[in-house]
């Protein structure tokens, strides 16, 4: 310290000091400092320029000397023309002349110093230090996560502040590369040549992540760094490698909600109904499927085959026991004789850990995303033709004509360094019983798309099953990215992942939330990645989204509605086929989310919701210029909203009445809702109706594929379970909350809807008697309803342990079949 104090009282007076008052005259040209020569010239002139910085005595710079922390933060923190003050904060940190730079960091939460309580004034400053003490006294949106210095360099990273020169998290920093990154910062400069945190993390990346568009790996060891980066723990502070630790703190992404409702509303176009979906002519996987003879369902790891016609004569002809297996199938596919199980199933398989000596192998498995496709021309007899198992969970699905789309993610696994990464060490695989038993690596490396500023990225693969085939070969399409919700039209498919964010410093936290969306085309021989791009806040569901006309539209909630110093904002975006921003109404309802969205060509219907359920009429006929047109402010929510026509909308959701104290209200029994909005400017609920109370509850208001409708026969139908309050309990009251009720029903509510006599209850079906509502206690159980197709003039409902068929005016029981 002696030595420190001497060197720096007789030299440091002429040395590269901050002055506190800026020169505006141009400064002369440093004797080492060559425009266009010297790296960083142009950010060292315009400092001098601005009196920011000076050179030594003898007229150079010396832009590759290293830095010192003393000197590093002296100059960090005169830049923002404050006043320093303070000494003996550290015991190496006393009165010397840099002690208020460091006193004052320390006060503001800049430098915590070391774990033996130092400051180490005279050592040299390394990449990771000068981030943390630039990010934060350049009050850069740091994130709390990974270990202690991933938040600083990634903060740096956003701002475009890192220079190319900079090689190891570990390297010294050049007076040249922070007079770099100080101007940068300041100046806000955006257009120079940079590199991503894990360039420098890992400088065997051969691929600059900084980049704005995507790239392509360029070998296995490209994808290996995002395999051990996945798995680091951030134990570098913890050897005393690094300074200023701080406690990490984990991130979470709230769980998206289920997907909801669609466009076709079952009807179909045949004599018997099709499953509800988003998009006419896309598919989507569900429970039930018929194909106006059979009905095809899938419940508790048996398929089922079940001719239901005629009504009298229902029979099971087959099923399928999955029990023994590890498939676990969840949904199903019909086309034609072709009857496609989708699922999971858990492969065990040796893992290889790599160790200093020798490598050992530990048994572990993983979660695959199966398919089985099945030949039911002889119904009686269903053949498994081909089985496909890849690895990873899947999103969603969706089948177009023969062919069906998958969208699964996988993360990273990571195996030890190895000399030579291969395919199969980083990629996942998948296994065709087409080409025999073995697995195969998903893709080549050097075809696995990497998508930019993807912090915590896992394997996105969208796979292309060919169903008219039983050998025909399965095109696959690979990024570094993730998925959370999927909309997919005719000609392109649409993924959405939301990107949670939390930030901490001086105990305050706060978050941030962002969508990424990224468009593949649908091509005659697979998918094509084709953009990315990214909105503020989080969506609801597969209706946040919609595809109109080349322009994609996109609704949003920011933050939360409970928080009341940063209130929840909503937003509707609309971009072009390129991902990019056209279009944007933002903070729509503040205070309040966003309960369901629906796309009606050149309109945009949502409800939000907290106290009260405003029905906004949005006009995005001019996609520069979408605008609110219409507000109906009435009780209650939808969840799910589903035109009925081009000028009226069913809604599906709660009635609600406000609570005594507090902003916000009580959700009550089950309310369907008819809009007219013929008028957009003046939308008006034109008939309603309110099922149960408190605790009413339906799989439509998560699954839009439980609705049933056809306009063409004023038909409306979906499985509901009824609670209600007994008069006792309405008399009683409550003093916090309203009571729930006790179930009294479960089972399928059938409506006539039409323009004229708006909903009315043509009858209700139910699987339960009499004495299974006696023996229940607050809750029915086993015989429950979960879906209702219609085929020919037959209801059928499809329960938990039977099939039964209803005449569709009538509703009286035709015939069923118990499993």
């Amino acid at each position: 310290m002696r030595a420190l104090r001497t060197v720096f009282s007789s030299t440091l007076i002429g040395a590269m000091f901050l002055v506190s008052v800026p020169s505006t005259s141009l400064a002369l040209v440093f004797q080492d400092v060559r425009p266009g020569i010297t790296p960083y010239a142009a950010a060292i002139e315009s400092l001098k320029a601005h009196g920011i910085i000076e050179g030594y005595s003898d007229g150079t710079f010396r832009p590759s000397q290293t830095v010192n922390r003393a000197e590093f933060l002296k100059i960090i923190l005169e830049s923002r023309g404050k006043t320093a003050e303070g000494s003996n904060c550290f015991p190496d940190v006393e009165d010397e002349w840099f002690a208020p730079y460091v006193c004052m960091a320390k006060e503001e939460g800049i430098v915590d110093g070391y774990p033996d309580g130092t400051f180490k004034p005279e050592q040299t400053i390394n990449f990771v230090e000068a981030a943390k003490i630039l990010s934060l006294a350049y009050d850069q949106q740091v994130e709390s996560s990974g270990e202690w210095y991933a938040g600083y360099a990634r903060a740096l990273e956003s701002s475009k502040a890192i220079p190319p020169s900079v090689g190891a998290l570990t390297n010294a920093v050049t007076r040249g590369e922070m007079a770099e990154m100080m101007w940068r910062l300041t100046e806000g400069v955006t257009d120079q040549p940079t590199q991503a945190f894990l360039n420098v993390k890992y400088p065997s990346l051969a691929i600059n992540l900084s980049s704005e568009q995507p790239q392509v790996a360029k070998s296995c060891a490209d994808l290996a760094v995002f395999a051990e980066e996945s798995q680091q723990t951030g134990t570098w502070g913890e050897r005393g490698k690094m300074f200023d630790m701080i406690a990490p703190t984990g991130t979470m992404a709230p769980q998206a909600k289920s997907e909801t409702v669609l466009t076709g509303g079952g009807g179909g176009t045949g004599n018997f109904s099709q499953t509800n979906v988003q998009v006419e002519g896309v598919d989507e996987s569900d429970i039930v499927k018929t194909d106006g003879t059979y009905i095809y369902a899938v419940q508790d790891d048996i398929v089922r085959i079940i001719r239901a016609t005629p009504a009298s004569e229902m029979q099971i002809v087959s099923m399928i026991d999955l029990h023994d297996s590890s498939f676990s199938p969840s949904e199903l596919y019909l086309d034609g004789d072709r009857l496609v199980v989708t699922g999971s199933t858990w492969k065990e398989q040796p893992y290889r850990i790599m160790q200093k000596i020798a490598p050992d192998y530990y048994p572990y498995g993983r979660q695959r995303t199966q398919v089985r496709i099945y030949d039911v021309s002889d119904r009686a007899n269903p053949k498994l033709r081909r089985e496909l198992s890849f690895d990873g969970s899947l999103v969603s699905s969706r089948r177009i004509g023969d062919k069906m789309y998958l969208v699964m993610n996988q993360g990273f696994t990571w195996v030890g360094p190895m000399p030579l990464y291969r395919e199969e060490n980083v990629l996942p695989t998948y296994t065709d019983s087409a080409g025999g038993e073995s697995d195969l690596p998903v893709s080549k490396c050097a075809d696995v798309t990497i998508l930019p500023h993807t912090p915590r990225p896992e394997y996105l693969i969208v796979a292309v099953v060919p169903l008219a085939s039983q050998t025909a070969e399965v095109k696959k399409e690979v990024v570094v990215g993730s998925a959370q919700n999927l909309f997919v039209s005719t000609e392109n498919l649409y993924v959405a992942a939301t990107e949670w964010s939390y930030f901490w410093r001086g105990g305050i936290g706060s978050s941030e939330e962002q969508t990424h969306l990224y468009r593949f085309t649908l091509t005659d021989d697979g998918v094509s990645f084709r953009a990315k791009g990214t909105v503020p806040g989080h969506i609801l569901n597969q209706f946040s989204m919609d595809e109109h006309e080349q322009s994609f539209r996109v609704s949003t909630t920011q933050g939360q509605s409970w928080d009341s110093s940063r209130p929840s904002t909503n937003n509707l975006y609309v971009l072009n086929l390129d991902m990019e921003r056209v279009g944007a109404i933002e903070d729509i309802a503040p205070g309040e989310q966003i309960y369901s969205v629906r796309f009606v060509g050149d309109r945009t219907y949502m409800v939000t919701f907290k106290k009260i359920d405003p029905f906004f009429v949005i006009d995005t006929s001019d996609p520069r210029n979408p605008r609110i047109v219409g507000k109906l402010k009435i009780p209650g929510y939808s969840d799910y909203l589903h035109p009925y026509d081009e000028n009226h909308i069913l809604g599906f959701g709660k009635d609600a009445e406000d609570a005594k104290e507090g902003n916000f209200a009580w959700y009550q029994g089950m309310k369907v809702a008819l809009f007219d909005v013929t008028d957009p400017n003046n939308p008006v609920e034109m008939s309603k109706v309110v099922i149960g109370d408190r605790g009413t509850d339906s799989p439509l208001l998560q699954n839009h594929k439980a609705l049933l409708f056809d306009r063409e026969r004023n038909l409306l139908a979906f499985p509901v379970q009824v609670t209600e309050v007994s008069v006792a309990q309405k008399e009683q009251g409550s003093w916090d909350f309203p009571a729930y009720g006790e179930t009294t029903f479960q089972g399928a509510y059938v409506y006539d809807v039409d323009l004229q006599s708006g909903l009315k209850l043509r009858g209700t079906i139910t699987h339960y008697g009499e004495d299974d509502i006696l023996k229940s206690g607050s809750s029915l159980y086993g015989k429950d309803i979960e879906r209702i197709v219609r085929i020919g003039d037959s209801l059928v409902t499809v329960g938990k342990d039977r099939v039964v068929s209803s005449h569709e005016q009538t509703v009286r029981e035709e015939g069923k079949v118990i499993f």
